[in-house]
């Protein structure tokens, strides 16, 4: 049988380099090798932080289009919007029951996004349950992996104590998924010190033009001294930026630390932009081509969301059976 997936992205701005080399990449190549895979559009986790929403739907449609420009296929995989699938909050109520207080504040994730956003004792409920609201959108499609980042490893691991817990207290639905953790470097941002960020402006975007992607590395900040050479420890802007050129060109980073022996870092960052230019224009290509067609965008997100909304009620019968939670609905 096929492996099936389940990652995505918050809707929050067009998606950047980081992305694309930390998950979009290995995205496209779980849909080459035949995995069924599910990206949720995660529009209900923007209001963890923020309670601005009115780029939300314009940053659905940007995401999506980020999407196919890199190689997502609608034909192979399920891109859904999470709001759009009532199953979704349906499964958190139940799952918010399983879950203590003391457990959910436990979470380090959650006390990192608190702190990095300033909210302190001013913690919704919302941003304090928002991993048993993912737990919810990864279990109710059941997947066996989940590809993520080191810094979500917290919430895959409260993820799967909520299905055990499920299971343990009803009847088993849920398979406990796997972690799969990305083995691609995360990629600083260009200030040199922060990971590559839409919130910290600090980003170069797929959908960047020529002329910004060269301003943007002309300005990137470098660490001191001349020597081009990966050391992220004494040197992580020069060693962040060898690792861009080495993922855009495909080039080993110690063929490119011997290319540039001697050399300083004018000509590196002028070379650099050349390269990520290269990489980028196909995907500004195909990104241009499909935003020309926005009723085909809506049937895709439509589709889409509709697949997800069968696979979710599906396992919502399993879970109302479960909890005894199966009687007639008044209203049918």
């Amino acid at each position: 049988m096929k492996k099936r997936i389940l990652t995505g992205d918050r809707p929050t701005g067009k998606l950047h380099l980081g992305h694309y080399v930390g998950s979009l990449a290995n995205r496209v190549k779980f849909q080459q090798e035949g995995m069924e895979c599910f990206f949720i559009i995660a529009d209900y986790q923007v209001l963890t932080d923020r309670l601005y929403t009115r780029d939300v739907e314009q940053n659905i449609y940007e995401v999506l289009l980020d999407y196919l420009s890199v190689g997502i296929d609608p034909k192979k995989s399920v891109i859904f919007i999470q709001s759009h699938v009532p199953e979704l909050a349906e499964l958190f109520v139940y799952f918010s029951m399983l879950v203590t207080v003391s457990r959910a504040q436990r979470n380090p994730t959650v006390k990192e996004e608190i702190k990095s956003v300033g909210h302190g004792k001013k913690m919704s409920v919302g941003m304090l349950s928002y991993p048993i609201s993912q737990a919810a959108d990864i279990l109710l499609f059941r997947p066996d992996l989940v590809p993520i980042g080191e810094d979500q490893l917290p919430h895959l691991e409260q993820t799967k104590e909520i299905a055990i817990t499920f299971n343990r207290t009803f009847k088993k639905v849920f398979p406990v998924p796997e972690t799969l953790l990305s083995k691609t470097p995360r990629l600083l941002g260009l200030d040199g010190h922060q990971k590559m960020s839409k919130s910290r402006q600090n980003a170069i975007y797929l959908s960047d033009p020529v002329d910004i992607v060269a301003q943007k590395i002309k300005k990137a900040v470098t660490d001191s001294g001349r020597e081009i050479i990966f050391d992220p420890i004494k040197k992580p802007a020069i060693s962040n930026f060898l690792t861009i050129f080495s993922f855009c060109s495909g080039r080993d980073i110690k063929e490119l630390e011997e290319a540039y022996q001697g050399k300083g870092y004018v000509e590196f960052k002028s070379d650099l932009t050349q390269v990520v230019n290269d990489f980028l224009e196909p995907i500004r290509k195909k990104r241009k081509e499909f935003a020309s067609d926005p009723k085909f965008i809506r049937e895709i997100l439509v589709e889409g969301t509709k697949k997800a909304c069968e696979e979710g009620e599906k396992t919502m019968k399993l879970v109302r059976k479960a909890i005894k939670f199966d009687y007639p609905r008044i209203f049918e």
